[in-house]
This record gives C-alpha cells, structure tokens and sequence, in this order.
C-alpha cells in the first residue's frame, strides 16, 4: 500500500512539471508566427497584430493630483471575430503586464 502511495505520488509530481512550461505560456497571444509575452514593447504589440478595436486609457492619479501619475496604465482589446476568442493586453509604462482571453468576439 505504502509503495502504491509513493507511486502515485511521483506521478502527480511529475505530472505537475510537466505542466510548469504551459502554465508560463498561459499569459500569451500569438500573432501570425510570433507570441507576445509579459514584457512586449507596446510598438512590439503593434507592429505585429495592428492596431487594436479598442483601447482604455484609465483616468491617472497619484493619490493626490488627478491626472498625474509615474504610472502609464492602458488597455488594448483585440477582436478576432466571432469564431476566436478576444484577447485583452494590459500594458504597465510601455510593455505588456497582462494578457486575458475575454470571450468570443463579435
């Protein structure tokens, strides 16, 4: 019994690492050839899968000025259709923070 345990044990970890590469691709969106990670450049972003069907600029403060911040914060929505599922970039000062998969598109 202690040895069928041990056993599975080991599969369960194995199984876990194996999975570890995939987990680090979960906040990724390919366009064409080429996968946009955490860490993109917004120019990057935007050579490679065009402009965006929407973007969101969030209303800056600095907890005391509005309007003023060290933090450029925007969000990009990609929409490819209905049959694909849209995908939302979240950039922090220039680069990609973020990437959601939000639904079917329209």
């Amino acid at each position: 019994m202690l040895q069928h345990t041990r056993h599975r044990v080991r599969f369960f970890a194995a199984a876990i690492v194996a999975l570890l590469p995939t987990l680090a691709f979960g906040q990724s969106m390919r366009c064409g050839s080429e996968l946009i990670t955490r860490g993109t450049s917004q120019a990057k972003v935007a050579a490679l899968c065009g402009q965006p069907a929407q973007v969101v600029r969030p209303e800056v403060t600095d907890g005391v000025v509005p309007g003023v911040s060290d933090v450029e914060n925007e969000t990009w929505i990609y929409n490819f259709g209905p049959n694909k599922l849209m995908q939302r970039i979240r950039f922090r000062n220039g680069v990609v923070a973020n990437i959601d998969t939000i639904g079917y598109g329209y």
